[in-house]
């Protein structure tokens, strides 16, 4: 842990050796359930990134979810899961949109098609959005929290 502090990185202690690492496995619990709602028809592809981006993704970067779920209530959270996650996705094993994309060869930005279009250019300013905000968010991260405004 002293080794990767040193190295400007942020350790953590996990309690217990799983397949894939704490932030993987959140990530692709998101990703199925967004697939999902794909391969449903429950919305396309651009509006399931649309209401992440701009709505609970907007929270993430400063509030993880458990926190966010401390904030709202967990008496909250309980009434929410037993009307919500009866319908979320459970297949065992990758959902079968993805399968099918994979074998038609639409492999995502590197292929120009996956469950987006993307063009030269589209690839190059989404690279470009996310390296702007990511070194904002580090430098945001870096800054004194109570550094004096000047106007």
């Amino acid at each position: 842990m002293g080794i990767l502090s040193a190295a400007g990185k942020l350790p953590v202690h996990v309690r217990k050796d799983v397949p894939g690492f704490v932030a993987n496995r959140l990530q692709h619990a998101l990703w199925r359930e967004a697939m999902s709602i794909v391969q449903h028809g429950i919305a396309d592809a651009e509006t399931v990134d649309l209401c992440v981006k701009n709505s609970f993704g907007l929270r993430l970067a400063v509030m993880g979810p458990l926190e966010t779920a401390d904030l709202g209530g967990l008496d909250q959270v309980l009434n929410i899961h037993e009307q919500i996650l009866p319908f979320i996705d459970r297949t065992p094993g990758p959902l079968q949109i993805l399968r099918d994309k994979v074998a038609a060869g639409q492999l995502g930005m590197k292929t120009g098609q996956g469950f987006l279009p993307w063009s030269e250019e589209m690839a190059t300013a989404a690279h470009a959005r996310l390296a702007d905000h990511l070194i904002a968010a580090l430098a945001a991260r870096k800054a004194p929290r109570d550094a004096p405004t000047t106007t």
